[in-house]
C-alpha cells in the first residue's frame, strides 16, 4: 500500500513539533531549577551541568533546540546540536554505569531506560532532517 507524499510531510512535520514541545518543555524544567534528570546529569562526562548555572545553560540549549525545529531554520545546525545533545547523554554509561543498570548488567535501571530512549530521538532527529533536506 502506497500513501501520497503529503501523509509522509505532515507526519514528520507533527514528529518535528512533538520532539521540538519535548525539548522546550524539558529545557524550561531546567531553566526554573527543576532537574529532574539530576544523577543522569551528574553522573555524565559534564557533571558541572546538574546544578545552577550549567543547568540554566544546559536548559536554554534545550529551548533552543526546541525552538529551531519548530522553525524549521538551520536545519544542518539544529539538527547537529540536537544529536550532539542527545549522543551526549551516553556518556552516563561510562561515568554512571551504576545508576544505569540495577541491579545489575543487562537489566536496565528507569534512568537506563531513559538514556536508551534518545536512540528513537536521535534517528527521528535524523529523518526529519533528510525528509526536510528533500522538501528544500
Amino acid at each position: 500500500m502506497r500513501f501520497p507524499a503529503r501523509y509522509e510531510n505532515v507526519l514528520v512535520t507533527i514528529l518535528r513539533f512533538v520532539i521540538a514541545f519535548i525539548f522546550i518543555w524539558f529545557g524550561a524544567l531546567k531553566i526554573l531549577g527543576y532537574n529532574p534528570v539530576y544523577d543522569l546529569i551528574y553522573n555524565s562526562m559534564v557533571p558541572f551541568l546538574a546544578v545552577g548555572t550549567g543547568l540554566i545553560a544546559l536548559g536554554a540549549v534545550e529551548v533552543f533546540i526546541g525552538l529551531m525545529l519548530l522553525t524549521n531554520r538551520a536545519l544542518f545546525f539544529t539538527h547537529l546540536l540536537l544529536v550532539l545533545h542527545l549522543l551526549g547523554t551516553f556518556s552516563t554509561f561510562i561515568y554512571g554505569w551504576n545508576i544505569i543498570f540495577e541491579p545489575h548488567f543487562p537489566i536496565l535501571s528507569l534512568s537506563g531506560e531513559f538514556v536508551i530512549k534518545n536512540l528513537v530521538l536521535v534517528i527521528s532527529g535524523l529523518v526529519i532532517l533528510v525528509h526536510e533536506s528533500k522538501r528544500r
